[in-house]
């Protein structure tokens, strides 16, 4: 079903406040595509126009059919957009861009080739969404796309101030958006450089788009080949030796630093959406599918404007997502299998009251607004329907009260929370309930990331799934005790840096699969508070591990001292769990203490991993809490199970014992 554009302004001004009047952009990518290759160009003055046209014809003679058409008759900073038909092959028309741009960029910015191909049309300027909209008077054309992409806000570490620096950035059949930073940006321009890329606009941007372009078009990889290149994951479970030689060919074009990137591609066969996250996934992307479109956006409010109904998933860290047209969904981004909070029991639905604030309009300043004038006015339970990303709900309220939130509440919900009681029917986006000291926040949907940063107090129920980084920094002070409960998975980095606290998971909807339920580096840097996951989970999970290689060969290392027999040796490299716990039931004590500097720094403290029933204590710290999470969501009988029948892996520091030597008396 073709896309039009009003559906692409709509979802990106939906994230307004991300973006600034300094730049803005769509793409549209068809796989009926034009005959000719369209080249587009910003220039200052309709000279250069020429000029640039003139260039081309030089190195492709007879190719330019055309001279340049405008774009638009609204300029950006007295720069203007133009069209060139070309047909040539696509090699020889990659190396005149380079050669044009390379000479023209030398010459004082008159002008750039922003894009070239034919089935990828860019529009990019100056401004917001909307204002680049108008300016290209995409309303007007009933422009429809097999693929639409869309972007809000400049190239922070460019000008700005001229529309090539915008997003989107293209080359040939790719187009992509980018959130975050590449801090791998030198040694991936060394490596476009050595290739044949002589013209950089200077923004980290671009050099992904170069990258997804070279390796598919020149190299004639596929997309899912790239795209674990570029990811850059830490472990790749990756027994083809052929494409291990193939991640070290092309190491230079391995991505690193905070990013998510969402790209578009035709092959002129399908057409391609492609999303992916840095390893660490220090930047938001969230993916979706209903039974017209498939979905990738920075946050989930964007794809709710589309689809009210979709459904919604995260990619993990240092993973990618793939779709296309013809095929639907190729790749999930995800290797945990994903179950959503479709759990046994169903939750009795819920309806706003007759008086409830309706947020369809309202901008997130003049939605809190609303809230707090209701409860100055005394009110104890405010509705709040129609929510739709709006940020910062619940923050600054110092009064108790009930707040239920019908849709899904942006980043920051209940921030420095510490009375209000906040039911969301729907899920919630990042960073819900930092630095919260009382009150409950309770979620009849999924989670995302960075839940629950420097909890200190009060209680938090997820019914669905979470994201990564949940419960990092939890603290508890004197008889102030946070209480985070999960009732599905959760991916990475859970409880970074615990200092107190309880955090629980249950996985109530993978009960009868048999799949860990929790991601990597649980408790890492971890030196208080307790930690309880329904069923097993691998030692290597628990705690930052130093890379697998790393520990071997320290160990290979004792071997030729003779410190460590070649047997013992042996033994330990067809181990899968390299743990220091695991690596203690192995390693002679002295050895052991050795070893163990491998897995400490000043961040680090002794876990004790236990797997076992609920005892007495466990339930005394637990079960009410517990019991309110089955209240809430209606799932008394399954939180029941858990607390009867099922085994725990319970996480938490281990404590030195110090015990005092009386002396005898005298006498």
């Amino acid at each position: 079903m073709p896309i039009p554009s009003r559906i692409a302004l709509n979802a990106i001004e939906c994230v307004r406040y991300r973006g600034s009047k300094m730049g803005a952009g769509f793409a549209c990518i068809n796989l009926r595509g034009e005959p000719t290759a369209k080249v587009k160009l910003f220039t200052q003055s309709e000279n250069d126009s020429m000029l640039i046209y003139r260039m081309l014809e030089e190195r492709l003679p007879g190719r330019a059919a055309a001279k340049p058409v405008p774009e638009h008759s609204q300029d950006f900073y007295s720069i203007s957009s133009y069209t060139i038909p070309v047909d040539a092959e696509y090699e020889d028309l990659w190396r005149a861009v380079q050669e044009v741009n390379e000479a023209i960029w030398r010459d004082g910015l008159k002008g750039r080739i922003y894009s070239w191909g034919r089935h990828v049309d860019v529009f990019k300027g100056v401004g917001y969404p909307f204002d680049v909209y108008e300016i290209f008077r995409l309303g007007n054309r009933d422009l429809d796309g097999d693929l639409w992409l869309a972007h809000t806000r400049q190239p922070t570490n460019s000008p700005g101030r001229f529309p090539f620096w915008s997003h989107p950035f293209a080359s040939g059949e790719w187009a992509i958006v980018h959130n975050g930073d590449i801090s791998s940006f030198g040694s991936n321009i060394e490596l476009l450089r050595s290739i044949g890329y002589k013209s950089f606009v200077g923004t980290d941007s671009e050099v992904i788009v170069y990258l997804l372009d070279y390796l598919t078009s020149f190299q004639h990889m596929n997309v899912q080949e790239v795209a674990k290149i570029l990811c850059n994951k830490f472990t790749l479970d990756v027994p083809d030796q052929e494409f291990i030689k193939l991640l070290y060919k092309w190491r230079g074009a391995r991505l690193d630093g905070p990013f998510s990137v969402i790209a578009g591609f035709c092959d002129g066969h399908d057409v391609y959406l492609l999303a992916f996250a840095d390893r660490f996934k220090f930047r938001p992307i969230i993916v979706g599918e209903d039974e017209n479109y498939v979905y990738a956006a920075s946050e989930e409010a964007q794809i709710r404007t589309i689809s009210a109904d979709a459904r919604v998933w995260t990619i993990e860290p240092g993973d990618y997502f793939l779709a296309s047209q013809k095929h639907g969904i190729i790749y999930p981004g995800r290797t945990m299998y994903e179950k959503y909070c479709m759990l046994a029991s169903a939750t009795k639905p819920h309806s706003p009251d007759e008086e409830s604030i309706d947020a369809s309009n309202m901008n997130y300043r003049m939605l809190n607004q609303a809230i707090h004038e209701r409860i100055e006015l005394g009110y104890r339970r405010v509705d709040v329907k129609n929510v739709r990303g709006q940020r910062y709900i619940g923050v600054g309220i110092d009064k108790p009260a009930t707040l239920r939130i019908f849709g899904t509440p942006g980043n920051c919900l209940g921030n420095l929370n510490s009375c209000l009681d906040i039911e969301v029917f729907g899920n919630v986006q990042d960073d819900v309930a930092d630095v919260m000291t009382g009150g409950r926040i309770i979620v009849h949907g999924d989670a995302r990331d960075v839940l629950a940063q420097a909890f200190q107090g009060g209680a938090i129920y997820v019914r669905g799934n979470a994201g990564n980084r949940c419960g990092i920094q939890m603290r508890e002070y004197r008889d102030r005790r946070p209480f985070l409960i999960i009732g599905g998975r959760v991916d990475d980095y859970l409880a970074e840096y615990m200092a107190g606290g309880v955090i629980a998971v249950l996985g109530l909807n993978y009960l009868d699969i048999e799949t860990e339920i929790v991601g990597n580096c649980i408790a890492s840097g971890m030196v208080g508070g307790k930690i309880y996951v329904r069923g097993d989970v691998s030692s290597s999970k628990i705690g930052l591990t130093p890379p697998r290689l790393d520990v071997l060969q320290y160990l290979r290392g004792l071997v030729l001292e003779g410190r460590l027999s070649e047997g013992k040796y042996r033994e330990i490299t067809s181990i899968g769990d390299l743990s220091l716990h695991t690596l203690k039931k192995f390693l002679p004590q002295e050895i052991s203490k050795q070893v163990s500097k491998l897995y400490l720094s000043k961040y680090w403290k002794e876990l004790v991993v236990e797997t076992r029933l609920l005892n007495e204590h466990d339930l005394a710290l637990l079960q009410p809490h517990l019991q309110e999470f089955g209240k809430f969501f209606n799932l008394e009988r399954e939180v029941r199970r858990v607390i009867e029948e099922e085994h725990f892996t319970i996480i938490y520091p281990k404590t030195e014992a110090v015990t005092k030597v009386e002396e005898p008396e005298e006498g």
